[in-house]
This record gives structure tokens, C-alpha cells and sequence, in this order.
């Protein structure tokens, strides 16, 4: 098979088409066909800042659409030639990969491969932080940043179907005009207004009780004033640095919490069946939609890559392993 190869050195990344061995399953796994995957913030951060451990070149990519070529002798609920969308734990930017029977599902109906491709990985952790983690209620007032991102559109989109009130910010205005058709209330500029000020305004003294953010930095510091008591603030990443903000005798006395997760992963994967059924219901009643910002052939994933760290997307770039 074909994959796309990442070679990092000194905090530089090139990308290199090559033919490499198609991996064979574990009894407990798939060998899925890849027809589609996307750009997630986790495949910039691979492999930068690490040092070597034996695993480099590496193939990146995290999301899969796409046909199931073979199953592992344990897997029952699949067969060959089944349509299938999955969360990989690497190396989607391949021909064929390797993935969970556990952290895979039917698709849902009527989506094209391109827009399957954009919701593994955004939508499960949007769900996972919100439901799971946040214990989001009917009724509450959520704030999602970076509203014009992957896990941004999906947040949006998930917290208005858990029937929360969406406050959402981006760094700039046409981010909000879309963020706002997707479902949110109010959306605020983080580049041109003040953050703090703005989101008092707009919640008074009762507070935000839920934050979404998977910014980090200046903009997790100037939220957490108006967080409020029993309010919780779960954090994904966090791309633009430390987060200072945090008085913790002033987070305790006020019954707050601040959780940070990773993009999701396999590693809670044995509660998800219900999520992905969640999910698929919310796509097939048209709760939900697939945010796609543009597809590209899967050779320009650096170019794709490029376009997801200059924040010039809003949703989601696909590769299309059939162009």
C-alpha cells in the first residue's frame, strides 16, 4: 500500500508518498480500506518536540471512512466489504489501516465519504467532554472557544442537542457568522474585543457553567472570572500555551473544576458504543451535520496541514484517497 510518511527533525516536519508493507490485523482488530480522512490538531503536534524512539518516519491521521477489506478472527459484528467509519489510533493517512472494532460504527446514512471523514475524532471528543466529563445540562449555558474549529463546530453542534445555551468566541467575525448558523446564541472576537468583559455582559452574575476550550493561553485565563459556582471547564489541548489564570483556594471555594483531555482516543473506548449511537442518531435526524471546509487529494497533506495551523479553515480539510 500507499501512505503519506512524516519526517521530523529540529521541530520541522516533510512529508514523503511512499510503498510500505499493508498492515495485517490482530485477532481483535479491522483492516479498513481507507476512502477518506481528515486534518486534526493532534497531526500537527505528532512527533515535534519528542525525541527519537525507533517509530520514526510515522504515518499520522486519526480519522477513517472507508471500506472493511479484512477482519482479525475474534471480530464478529463486521465483515468484508462493510461500510464503516472509525477512529484510528494512528496512520490514517494510508491506504489502509488498523482500528478497534470498539471505535468503529455503520455510518450514517446518506453522508459521502468526505463528510464521514470529518467527524470521528472532533465529534466523539466534543461529546465525550460535554457529556461525560462536563455532565452538561438541558438548559445550562455552555461557552465554546475556538468556535470556528474542528472541535468547535462539533461542541456547537453537541451542546445545542443536549439542549444547553451556546455562547461561542473566535478570532474573527466571519468564524462567527458561521459558528452562529450552526447553532450559537452570541459570538464574541476574542482578537478585537475584551473576552472577560464581553461574556459578563452576557451571563451576568449567575456565570458560565460549562467551557469548551481548546484554546488555551490568554483566552482560558480571561474566561475563568466569569465561570460560575459549580461551573467546569474542560480544556483540549490547549495550542496557544500555558494557562496562568488558575487560583486554586478560589476554585475550590466556589465548588469549580478544570479537567484537561486529550483529542479522543482508544483509551476510554469501552464506554463509547454509546456515544458513536448518540452521534449516529443525532447525524440521521439532522441534528447534527458534517462541517467540511474543503477536500483536498490525500498527496496535499502537507499543503492541508498548512491550512489547519494558519487558522485559515472553518470545520474541517478532508483527503480524498480516491483524487
Amino acid at each position: 500500500m500507499y501512505a503519506i510518511l512524516v519526517h521530523t527533525l529540529d521541530g520541522t516536519r516533510s512529508f514523503e508518498v511512499r510503498e510500505v508493507p499493508t498492515p495485517l490485523p490482530r485477532s481483535d482488530q479491522l483492516l479498513v480500506h481507507v476512502k477518506a480522512t481528515s486534518i486534526n490538531f493532534a497531526d500537527l503536534s505528532y512527533g515535534i518536540g519528542r525525541k527519537p524512539k525507533g517509530d520514526e518516519p510515522f504515518i499520522p491521521g486519526l480519522d477513517v471512512a472507508g471500506v472493511v477489506e479484512s477482519v482479525g478472527s475474534e471480530v464478529v459484528s463486521w465483515i468484508e466489504g462493510d461500510p464503516v467509519v472509525a477512529l484510528a489510533s494512528r496512520a490514517a493517512y494510508a491506504e489502509f489501516v488498523l482500528v478497534r472494532p470498539s471505535l468503529a460504527i455503520p455510518p450514517p446514512r446518506n453522508l459521502r465519504m468526505s463528510e464521514l471523514a470529518s467527524i470521528p475524532c472532533v465529534f466523539l471528543t466534543a461529546w465525550y467532554a460535554l457529556s461525560q466529563y462536563a455532565k452538561l445540562l438541558k438548559d445550562e449555558t455552555v461557552l465554546i472557544h475556538s468556535g470556528g474549529s474542528g472541535v468547535g463546530v462539533a461542541g456547537i453542534q453537541v451542546a445545542k442537542a443536549l439542549g444547553a445555551r451556546v455562547i461561542t468566541t473566535a478570532g474573527s467575525d466571519w468564524k462567527l457568522e458561521k459558528a452562529k448558523a450552526l447553532g450559537a446564541e452570541v459570538g464574541i472576537n476574542y482578537s478585537s474585543q475584551d473576552l472577560t468583559v464581553e461574556l459578563q455582559s452576557l451571563v451576568g452574575n449567575h456565570g458560565i457553567d460549562v467551557v469548551l476550550d481548546p484554546v488555551g493561553g490568554r483566552i482560558f485565563d480571561d474566561t475563568l472570572p466569569v465561570l460560575a459556582c459549580g461551573g467546569r471547564v474542560i480544556t483540549v489541548g490547549g495550542n496557544a500555551g500555558d494557562r496562568r489564570g488558575i487560583d486554586e483556594a478560589s476554585i475550590a471555594a466556589k465548588d469549580q473544576s478544570i479537567q484537561q483531555i486529550g483529542m479522543f482516543n482508544d483509551a476510554a473506548a469501552d464506554i463509547e458504543q454509546h456515544g458513536w449511537t448518540q452521534l449516529k442518531e443525532w447525524f440521521e435526524n439532522g441534528t447534527l451535520r458534517p462541517v467540511v471546509d474543503r477536500i483536498l487529494p490525500w498527496r496535499q497533506a502537507e499543503d492541508a496541514q498548512r491550512l489547519l495551523a494558519e487558522r485559515k479553515v472553518f470545520g474541517k480539510v478532508v483527503l480524498d484517497l480516491e483524487a
